[in-house]
């Protein structure tokens, strides 16, 4: 059943027509924390003064908020648009709010955004005290109804997961790959943004990470599923059997907040060019590391590079080019290894 709701949001929403537009809100950045492209694009260094959008992203308004079952989203039926539409979903702690400084860079309207709610898996006050609870493969499932629901008005949806959000996305796409869940006409891409997919220690650290403040918690998910045919590794070639277009975008420096290696067929790129050290150089000064643990996974939703990429992919699936070496620790201070933003 569609349960409606208002509520205050960070967004402001312009109404269009009797068009109606939907945003799901959430409410912080935890540890956790229609696109013009030129494709394939390489990523050069920013010019000195970008044009930056100026849409009032944070200025507040009122949004109408849906549910299915726990809450997503209701629409008035429409000829089903073209145009691309964001979905949103945030991390462990966080809020929609964080994606604001990406949002504003894509030049994206915000009434072709949508915020997953964390509070569809676990009633809380707020999304982001939901999200702090909330399994991955329940949010897997209610961020699948919300994609179908919204696919019923909209041909061209692409989908934003930040860290624990990142993990949901794996484990919904993958349930459409193996045939869990049929595939959703209209869905076609997504970006995990240093997502909290690791596997092996790392990734046993982060499904407890509730117990430990510097590493984020996934909410249980593990990349790797056993059944009776055997065990495999869900971020393999993700995305490819639904016709999902997937890349991950991780910064090195965080160490413990995403994933290391490349999955086979998954389209790792590296952003290793936010100016600051690795943590590692903090390893034995506790607050320390965990400030720049912290800033390093929040980078990944404010840089230009992250933008261009994201735009690139909606323009065209695959259109995203940037260069650089495969994932590997990195002690270097500032950019010295920053390949994958050189021309």
């Amino acid at each position: 059943m569609l349960v409606a709701a208002l509520v205050a949001f960070s967004f402001s929403v312009p109404s269009v027509g009797s068009d109606t537009a939907v945003l799901a809100p959430g409410d912080g950045l935890g540890l956790d924390p229609v696109p013009t492209a030129v494709v394939p694009i390489n990523l050069p260094p920013e010019p000195e003064n970008a044009p930056r959008s100026s849409l009032p992203l944070g200025a507040g308004g009122i949004v109408a908020v849906g549910a299915l079952g726990a809450g997503a989203v209701a629409q008035r039926r429409r000829r089903r648009s073209m145009d691309p539409l964001f979905v949103v979903v945030h991390g462990n702690g966080g809020s929609a709010e964080d994606f604001d400084p990406l949002l504003d860079q894509l030049s994206v309207e915000t009434f072709s955004v949508v915020a997953f709610d964390w509070r569809m898996v676990n009633p809380a006050a707020t999304s982001t005290e939901a999200s702090l609870v909330a399994s991955t493969d329940a949010a897997a499932l209610e961020l699948d109804e919300l994609v179908r629901e919204l696919a019923k008005d909209h041909g061209n949806i692409y989908t934003i997961h930040h860290s624990k959000g990142g993990a949901a996305g794996v484990a919904m796409i993958a349930a459409i790959d193996d045939g869990t869940r049929p595939i959703i006409d209209g869905y076609v891409g997504a970006a995990l943004l240093d997502p909290a997919i690791a596997d092996g220690r790392l990734g046993v650290a982060q499904r407890f990470g509730d117990f430990n403040t510097h590493i984020p918690d996934n909410g249980g998910f593990d990349p790797v599923v056993c059944t009776s045919d055997g065990c495999h590794d869900r971020r393999e070639h993700l995305g490819d059997a639904s016709g999902i277009d997937v890349i991950a975008i991780r910064n090195p420096d965080a160490v413990i907040t995403n994933f290391w290696g490349e999955p086979d067929g998954l389209r790792v790129f590296d952003l290793v060019d936010d100016g600051k050290p690795s943590a590692l150089w903090f390893w034995n000064a506790p607050l320390l590391f965990k400030a720049r643990v912290s800033e390093a996974h929040g980078s990944v939703l404010n840089h230009w590079a992250v933008a261009d990429c994201i735009s690139a992919e909606v323009a065209t699936g695959g259109g995203c080019v940037w260069k650089g070496d495969a994932w590997r620790p990195r002690i270097a201070w500032g950019s010295a290894n920053s390949k994958n933003l050189k021309k």
